[in-house]
């Protein structure tokens, strides 16, 4: 089975310019950095999960979903020591 993320997708552009901005940004302030990265890793598995294939549900939910629960923690993590 081939799976196919469209690249020229607006919300999966926005999160790889975060996740890059975060790479850049942590040399600075590694909470902004973090936030930055947590930001985009949500908005990418938020953006895969609702665009998944037909018979890729469960095993895409989770990987998915863990990208979104662990982009969600380093939010949290960077707000909360801030």
């Amino acid at each position: 089975m081939n799976i196919s993320i469209p690249l020229d997708s607006t919300p999966l552009l926005i999160a790889a310019a975060l996740i890059a901005l975060g790479f850049l940004t942590y040399l600075l302030s590694a909470r902004t950095g973090v936030i930055l990265m947590g930001a985009g890793s949500v908005i990418m598995g938020a953006v895969v999960i609702f665009d998944l294939p037909n018979g890729m549900g469960l095993q895409g939910l989770v990987l998915f979903g863990i990208t979104v629960l662990v982009g969600g923690w380093m939010m949290y993590v960077g707000v909360k020591n801030g």
